[in-house]
């Protein structure tokens, strides 16, 4: 299968590495200032009849890391190299994600030594506006090695591509992405490429986005998210994070009121990749899931 891949070669820090419904909603806040509401409206739509968006992801060079399917923790050390770490780690690179969703057996999951970044906590002081006091507080910062940044994958029709995610993604690249853009986060250089990913057939899938399960998920852990939308709080919402197991669950939208003049959305769609799963790790988490 092929899958539309864009490339944000970053200039600077991250605030954090964005989840698929932090990308969503920078998209549609660009397309709002481009195209208008009715932009934003006609994304939705298109989301909602099978388009899909997934987190982003570290890549450097040619070499791209996806998040590691949660199954992997229950393996023992006959499917990989180094056990401990493999139930450590957060992300595999694609060479190894594909062995962990067609689970063949032949080849032991290697898990990757390092990854091309580093969060740090940085000394920051704030000034009380009233008292003229100062404080100490610690700000986090996504740093990234030289050639390396973050990606994320779209499926869907490709006239959504060309005229809405492409315009919004070169805005984007000199507003920031993931907050604090005026203080020179998530600028990035934006490059477009196309992966084509060979995927085995399975009832089961790996999820690529963080998700608004509709269903039980067979295996998952849960992200408790919340955000900002033109100035106004969002609540914390539970998302399935990216790696969980699902089973025919396609996500969905929560439309929320904040009492804007206009529709908030918070993007809960499933970006799903069939994975196989072992017989003796079907009996372990059972049909309804653990």
């Amino acid at each position: 299968m092929e899958f539309r891949v864009i490339k944000l070669r970053l200039k600077g820090p991250l605030t954090e590495i964005p989840h698929a419904d932090t990308l969503f909603g920078s998209i549609a806040s660009a397309l709002s200032l481009l195209f208008g509401e009715e932009a934003i409206e006609e994304l939705v739509k298109t989301f909602m009849e099978g388009a899909r968006i997934s987190s982003a992801f570290p890549f450097k060079g040619n070499i791209y890391y996806l998040p590691k399917p949660l199954v992997l923790n229950l393996l023992d050390s006959d499917y990989t190299t180094d056990l401990k770490q493999l139930k450590r780690a957060r992300f595999l690179d694609i060479t190894n994600f594909k062995k962990a969703i067609f689970f063949e057996g032949n080849d032991k999951i290697e898990v990757p030594f390092s990854l091309p970044y580093v969060e740090v906590s940085v000394p920051r002081a704030g000034v009380d506006r009233v008292n003229s006091n100062s404080s100490l507080f610690f700000w986090n910062e996504v740093r990234f090695e030289e050639d390396a940044g973050i990606y994320f994958l779209y499926s869907g029709p490709n006239r959504t591509f060309k005229e809405k995610i492409k315009p919004a993604i070169r805005l984007l690249a000199d507003s920031g992405i993931s907050g604090k853009g005026t203080w020179g986060f998530g600028l990035f250089e934006p490059e477009f490429e196309k992966l084509r990913l060979k995927l085995p057939e399975s009832q089961y899938s790996v999820t690529l986005s963080n998700v608004i399960p509709t269903k039980t998920p067979i295996l998952w852990k849960i992200l408790r998210k919340g955000g900002w939308s033109f100035g106004k709080r969002k609540p914390k919402i539970a998302f399935l994070t990216e790696g969980s197991i699902i089973k025919n669950d396609p996500g969905k939208f929560e439309v929320v009121d904040l009492g804007l003049p206009h529709t908030v959305y918070i993007y809960g769609m499933s970006f799903s990749i069939p994975i196989k799963l072992p017989e003796h790790i079907m009996n372990m988490i059972g049909s309804e899931g653990v």
